[in-house]
């Protein structure tokens, strides 16, 4: 009573039907949920009789609770809650059994302020995505029934790409700055021709890296786990992965096979590449020295340009050869948001998003993608970016100052998923989209604010890039002092779309010693290096 505001009704006004051995829902919902709002756990006590897993009035509790961001504390270990077998309820609920019932104030008082964040917003999470609407519903028990049976979700829908027909014949010359990778050389051995990712590389049995050594039986029944932030988090595409039917492989992975380092790509995927989607609005002449510079890229899959202008390229443009595909898009109208449409051209599971300005060496690129490919779930890019809150305005700030932390990797030069082009356009809220339109502004950090909700993972920085800054390049929209403003309201307006800030801080940066990294002496107390 005295340290903590704990409400118990000993009145119950119109009871709900419920069963004979389970507490019955006092009152209307809406006054439940009042009183949920204002409450930092909710206790659901499971019914009496033991046989009994699931009840109605149990389900209730649970779902008013998570709808308004109250930690369900359910009172009896032998309840299953929802789909217990495919979602990691301990994220979001305390689950205690009753003969502890004397010891629930201590170890609720024993969570910290962080924890208890953590799991209101998954909370929220698990019922927006799976109990909210009767749609929601109805997918989840579908996606739950497909599991079981193990019959893969449908392919995610792609944007068609309606090419501009373009002239190539301009070979493609060498940059010196490609050359000045010291000592170390990234790229493979050998080059290969382009290919595209496999369509089910994560199937339900086995995986194309597992298939390296010879196989053997392994005892044990068929387990599945919960959905990895790169399946579909909504239940009409959901997908719950299996660890396979029991196989297991003898000795190492590809790794051990003794190929050099530079040969070998590392990760647990034996061969992969990448696709460039690089945005463009008139600056031909950059666009193709940004082009040119991509000759010889290892890995690289194909070029996807998106023509962002509603007039055509020039006819007389000379496109360079680079030895691989130059796809170039038309777009309906000229927006942001067509950077991250899932464009059918884009065979790859890995995107290098990349602005026609940015100037990246090839050693660059390619340590980004060895670490993006350790990291899938990830934005992993260069210029990192963080936010800050403005305790005299009492609002977010976007800074792009050089510091210790970030929490964004601007994609104007970063390795994503494909998969979250198709969250980002598909699923992420339309007021999102229609902000970035209405500022042309501010698409970056709308897709850092989505993949760190989904994932509730920081990006990653690598290398030690300080600028992008491209000499001789014509004027770019940073530049502009408005530009700062936009992005801070873009900021805090996202904040209220989601009801919270996603973001997250990070002090981590990957580097390879084998760059041998010239730090300006401020910077060097600043970076964890790996």
């Amino acid at each position: 009573i005295h340290l903590d505001q704990v409400l118990v009704e000993f009145t119950c006004k119109n009871p709900q039907p419920s069963l004979a051995t389970e507490w019955a829902l006092c009152g209307e919902r809406e006054d439940r949920l009042e009183v949920l709002k204002a409450s930092t756990f909710a206790l659901v006590i499971s019914p009496g009789d033991g046989q009994l897993v699931a009840s109605a009035g149990c389900g209730m509790r649970l779902f008013e609770a998570l709808e308004v961001g109250a930690i369900p504390v359910v009172l009896g270990d032998h309840s299953r809650l929802p789909y217990h077998q495919h979602i990691r309820w301990s994220e979001a609920a305390i689950l205690v059994p009753k003969a502890r019932i004397t010891e629930l104030h201590f170890l609720l008082r024993s969570l910290s302020d962080n924890d208890l964040l953590a799991m209101r917003r998954q909370g929220r999470f698990l019922w927006e995505t799976y109990f909210s609407t009767s749609e929601n519903v109805l997918n989840t028990i579908l996606a739950s029934i497909r599991t079981s049976i193990q019959v893969p979700a449908a392919p995610i829908r792609e944007e068609p790409a309606q090419e501009i027909p373009h002239k190539a014949g301009k070979l493609a010359g060498t940059d010196a700055n490609l050359a000045d990778n010291g000592d170390l050389d990234l790229g493979p051995v050998e080059t290969e021709p382009p290919y595209a990712s496999p369509r089910f590389l994560r199937n339900f049995t086995y995986t194309a890296a597992d298939t390296y050594r010879t196989w053997n039986r392994a005892p044990g029944p068929f387990h599945l786990f919960p959905h990895t932030p790169l399946d579909p988090v909504l239940p009409s595409e959901a997908k719950f992965l299996g660890s396979g039917t029991g196989f297991r492989p003898i000795g190492g992975g590809t790794g051990g096979s003794g190929k050099e380092f530079q040969a070998a790509l590392g990760g647990n995927v034996p061969r992969e590449q990448f696709t460039v989607v690089m945005l463009t609005y008139e600056r031909e002449e950059v666009l193709m020295n940004s082009l040119e510079r991509l000759n010889g890229l290892p890995y690289l899959n194909k070029v996807v340009v998106v023509w962002n202008s509603p007039k055509p390229p020039s006819d007389d443009l000379l496109w360079p050869d680079i030895g691989l595909p130059i796809v170039v898009v038309r777009t309906e109208k000229n927006s942001l948001n067509n950077r991250f449409l899932p464009w059918d051209a884009v065979e790859t599971e890995a995107i290098l998003s990349i602005d026609d300005d940015a100037h990246l060496r090839h050693d660059e690129i390619m340590f980004g993608f060895r670490v993006w490919r350790e990291a899938r779930d990830r934005i992993v890019g260069f210029p990192g970016r963080f936010h800050a809150w403005d305790v005299n305005h009492q609002s977010w700030l976007y800074n792009s100052n050089y510091s210790c932390e970030l929490s964004m990797v601007l994609t104007g030069a970063a390795f994503f998923h494909k998969y979250y082009a198709y969250l980002y356009s598909y699923v992420m809220p339309q007021a999102i989209r229609d902000m970035v339109d209405e500022y042309i502004n501010c698409e970056d950090i709308a897709m850092n604010f989505l993949v760190s909700h989904i994932t509730r993972k920081p990006p990653i920085k690598v290398t030690s890039r300080w600028t992008f800054r491209c000499p001789g390049c014509p004027q770019a929209l940073s530049h502009d002092d408005s530009h700062f403003h936009e992005r801070h309201k873009c900021i805090n307006f996202f904040v209220k779309v989601y009801g919270y800030m996603p973001l997250l801080y990070t002090q981590f940066r990957v580097d390879s010693v084998l760059f041998k990294t010239r730090l300006p002496h401020d910077k060097t107390k600043c970076f964890k290096f790996i």
